[in-house]
């Protein structure tokens, strides 16, 4: 654009060069230019506008895709909660059976205390093998002596019994704890997955809509091409056709040129310039900024090694990544620990705008707190993510999608 700013003044200074310059410059006129970058104008304009919405839907995208990954990473633990407790409800389940064998062998015994007992009794006096024992004493020692040998297993025998009645009530409640949990955990399972299929439905619009501006984005590059290399043909003619008619307004008489004292012509030296008689351009000095973290460089380092890998809701590993995913194996590989979710990564580290980001920074879309995507900025205004459902991770310019904040570990 440069260029053409630069030819287009010097078409317009040809234009103006005297008063017999007020005629036509043949078959492209000033006014055809100026209409060709008035058309430029407005759709860039329009485009600008597109290209706003085009990212407004991207972002709509991308919170979708952050809800469907939190959800997907939570019916994973359901999943994980509901097998640990049917492993729970097993154990249990085995220690109630050998408590109620517990009891079985516990009645055995007082059976053979019955039956001995019996044998020593004698004749039953009262009905009671217990009294007859007692009654049947050969002496009033002896009775005493039975009668504590009853009371001892009397009372031992009763702590037994409630021992194992005890453990045996504590276990079915346990047990019947677990089978509660676990019929919660598979209706918290079954609404997070109705929940994941709602979602994939509006993910599916919102695609739709994002596909729909960008095709109309795509639409406005193609007609901006093209009136560009129109612009680029009219300034062209315009300038060519400045110089024919400056050429014809600035004859003059012929004049003897002035010669020095051995009447040579005295050398002319014409002053060095650009190719358009313009100075050349200084370029600019350019500056490596290295990132603050001792890590941060193999961040970005691991995070580029995943190109190509596709995206996956509630991915964490090289087989397929969500955003929030493959900044935290990247980060894990680079032995910094960070939370799972892209929500609790933007709460680690320091705020950092997006004027001071550094290589190994961390951007997001949304707030601190509730960011629904996350990617790595490598510096050059361009950052590593895991795009989308369908997309691949792949690097991306902040012009087409901009975060709303860093982060700086």
């Amino acid at each position: 654009m440069k260029k053409v700013s630069r030819l287009m003044f010097s078409a317009l200074a040809f234009l103006t060069i005297g008063s017999t310059m007020a005629v036509s410059i043949g078959a492209v006129s000033a006014d055809e230019v100026a209409d060709t970058k008035a058309s430029m104008t407005n759709l860039s304009a329009e485009n600008s506008a597109l290209l706003a919405k085009l990212s407004a839907a991207q972002d709509k995208v991308a919170s979708i895709d952050s809800q469907v990954s939190n959800k997907t990473v939570a019916i994973d633990d359901a999943q994980k909660n509901i097998a640990s407790t049917d492993k729970e409800i097993t154990e249990v389940a085995q220690k109630i059976v050998k408590v109620q064998a517990e009891v079985q062998s516990r009645k055995a015994v007082l059976k053979e205390q019955v039956i001995a007992l019996q044998k020593r009794a004698g004749d039953s006096v009262s009905g009671n093998v217990y009294v007859d024992f007692i009654v049947n004493s050969d002496s009033f020692s002896d009775m005493v002596s039975r009668a504590s040998v009853v009371g001892k297993l009397n009372q031992a025998n009763k702590e037994a019994m409630d021992a194992v009645a005890n453990s045996e009530s504590k276990l079915a409640t346990l047990k019947q704890e677990q089978v509660t949990k676990k019929a919660n955990l598979v209706n918290t399972k079954a609404q997070l997955e109705k929940d994941q299929a709602q979602l994939t439905l509006l993910k599916a619009d919102a695609e739709n809509e994002q596909a729909s501006f960008q095709q109309e984005v795509d639409g406005h590059k193609t007609q901006l091409a093209s009136l560009q290399s129109q612009l680029d043909a009219q300034t062209a003619a315009a300038v060519e056709a400045a110089k024919k008619e400056t050429e014809k307004a600035t004859i003059a008489p012929t004049v003897a040129p002035k010669t020095g004292s051995d009447n040579t012509p005295a050398p002319t030296v014409a002053p060095k310039t650009g190719s358009d008689n313009t100075p050349a351009p200084t370029p600019a000095k350019t500056t490596t900024v290295a990132p603050s973290g001792a890590n941060t460089g193999s961040l970005v380092g691991n995070a580029l090694q995943f190109i190509g890998t596709p995206y996956a809701w509630g991915g964490a590993q090289p087989g397929g990544f969500d955003c929030s995913g493959l900044v935290w194996y990247a980060a894990k590989m680079a032995g910094i620990n960070l939370p799972r979710t892209s929500q609790e990564q933007s709460t680690v580290g320091t705020k950092v705008s997006l004027s001071e980001l550094q290589p190994g920074d961390l951007v997001f879309w949304g707030g601190v707190g509730s960011a629904h995507h996350v990617g790595i900025y490598i510096g050059g205004g361009s950052y590593v993510h895991a795009p989308t459902e369908g997309q691949n991770v792949t690097t991306m310019s902040m012009q087409y999608y901009k975060p709303d904040f860093g982060r700086r570990l």
